[in-house]
């Protein structure tokens, strides 16, 4: 069977309307972390009405896991597609569909994405596609929120499969490696503390100043990792995005709170992490005599061989679909590929519509680009799982 020629027949079959309003409607539903359920629920009545086997996944009752199944026919592999329900909780655009983009806080990232992997499982079930491996599409909550852990009770109940397309990030290039990523927050606290600052101990320990002193060692380090580079990544960094102290002008400062990322490549391990965090903390307390305390939540950094089936599968498909060529590429960015690479121990990569404005105040994702993402993942399933000669 020609796959190429049936995956093109099938793409054609993409309705960019259909999309359109699929999006629309679940941009419609709130869904900040931990209260996905409403969006969770609607996303599986429509994978149901597809033709998908569909079932919800309610250890976090106010954020169920969608799970739906397209089942293949001769015990091949399963491809999984995968996304999340939610949005960051941050106000956005009025939902509508303008100039050919739509716009709405969960357009970009990641609701048209899970419009488009529907789009693809509605049109293979509707023309009665044999698969010969299984199609899995899950979509899960409690990403923004940085804790993933509805994803991780998924992975650790053996739900996924053994090869995951993550439908986030864009589609511009493929990431084959990816940074590792810790958020981190170093708390200081004086010994005196809420008192007047004339009536302070002479050296007593300064809370807003250690984490003064706290920053330039960041910077120091920040320094030193700049000269790290991985390939496709470039360098590794430190980055403090929070600085909070004190409460009233003349009042020593009760405590100190510093907090950031540190982005690290592949083959880094999380404990080298802390490691490194504790040496700074156990520095920062000598000199300043405050006490400090680290905390840190990450996950590590990945690589996938291109020579993956996988990665072929969506190089091919991408070709087949734009006419252009898919360059490899690395990521910065830490979503839920590491995941699975990680704790599943299956090839995974992202491929989306687009992330040009996720989290921004004027999120938005061109229709263009969301079809074009439907289309290739209808490629890489049959590139991918392959095609029951039985099938029409």
């Amino acid at each position: 069977m020609d796959t190429d020629r049936l995956a093109a027949s099938l793409a054609a079959k993409v309705d960019a309307h259909r999309i359109m309003q699929l999006t629309l409607d679940m941009v419609r539903i709130p869904s900040p972390p931990g209260r996905e359920r409403a969006v969770s629920e609607f996303y599986a009545a429509e994978l149901r009405a597809a033709g998908l086997d569909v079932e919800l996944d309610s250890e976090f009752p106010d954020s169920p896991s969608v799970v739906a199944w397209l089942r293949g026919g001769n015990g091949g592999p399963a491809l999984q597609l995968d996304g999340h329900t939610d949005t960051v909780d941050l106000p956005g655009p009025e939902p509508r569909f303008e100039a050919g983009y739509i716009h709405g806080r969960g357009s970009e990232d990641m609701k048209a994405s899970l419009a488009a992997m529907a789009e693809a499982a509605r049109i293979l079930c509707e023309a009665g596609v044999q698969l010969q491996g299984d199609l899995l599409l899950t979509a899960h909550g409690r990403h923004e929120s940085a804790t993933n852990e509805t994803l991780i009770s998924l992975i650790e109940k053996g739900v996924h499969g053994d090869a995951v397309i993550v439908t986030e990030l864009g589609g511009k290039d493929l990431p084959i490696t990816g940074m590792g990523l810790v958020f981190w927050e170093i708390r200081i606290t004086g010994d005196e503390e809420g008192i007047h600052e004339t009536v302070a101990a002479a050296g007593a320990p300064h809370a807003v100043m250690a984490g003064h002193r706290a920053v330039q060692l960041l910077q120091e380090k920040a320094a030193e990792l700049a000269r790290i580079r991985h390939p496709y990544l470039g360098a590794e960094s430190i980055f403090i995005g929070r600085f909070q102290g004190g409460d009233y002008f003349n009042r020593m400062p009760a405590a100190c709170v510093i907090g950031g990322t540190r982005r690290f490549g592949p083959g880094c391990r999380l404990d080298e992490i802390r490691a490194e965090f504790a040496q700074l903390a156990g520095r920062l307390q000598a000199e300043s005599g405050a006490e400090v305390e680290v905390w840190l939540d990450g996950i590590e950094g990945y690589r996938v061989d291109e020579n993956e089936k996988l990665a072929k599968a969506l190089l091919h498909s991408h070709q087949q679909v734009t006419g252009a060529k898919l360059p490899l590429a690395g990521t910065r960015a830490a979503a839920n590929v590491p995941h699975f690479v990680h704790l599943a121990h299956v090839p995974a990569l992202y491929y989306g519509a687009s992330y040009l404005t996720a989290h921004s105040d004027h999120e938005r994702v061109e229709l263009a680009q969301v079809v074009r993402a439907a289309k290739v993942y209808i490629h890489a399933i049959l590139a991918y799982l392959g095609v029951a000669e039985s099938s029409k």
